[in-house]
C-alpha cells in the first residue's frame, strides 16, 4: 500500500497555516487541513499524475487555498514524500534546500 510521508518542515509549515486560517475564522483551519486531506488523497491513488515541477518534484495545486503541494514520488519503494505545504505568493522556491 502506498505511503505517504511528510518531511518534519513540511508538516510543520502546515499545521502553522492551519493555525493561522484558525485565527481569521474559527473553523477555517479545519477546513484548510480537510482540503490538504483531500489532496493528499488525490495523490495518492495517483502520484503521477501531477505535473513535474522541476526534475522528480511533482507540484499539486490546492483548490480552495492558494497553497502547492511539493511531493517526490518514489516508484520503486512505492512511496511519496511531501516535501512542502507552500504558499503561492510568498518566498517562491525557499523550500528547495530540502531536497
Amino acid at each position: 500500500m502506498r505511503k505517504i510521508t511528510f518531511i518534519l518542515e513540511a508538516e510543520e509549515e502546515m499545521n502553522f497555516s492551519a493555525q493561522y486560517y484558525n485565527q481569521q475564522a474559527l473553523g477555517l483551519g479545519m477546513d484548510f487541513l480537510e482540503e490538504i486531506e483531500k489532496s493528499l488523497q488525490l495523490i495518492k491513488e495517483n502520484p503521477e499524475r501531477w505535473p513535474y515541477y522541476e526534475e522528480n518534484i511533482h507540484k499539486y495545486n490546492i483548490r480552495r487555498f492558494p497553497f502547492s503541494i511539493f511531493y517526490v514520488f518514489e516508484k520503486k519503494l512505492d512511496k511519496i514524500i511531501i516535501i512542502a505545504v507552500a504558499h503561492q505568493k510568498r518566498k517562491p522556491n525557499y523550500w528547495k534546500q530540502r531536497i
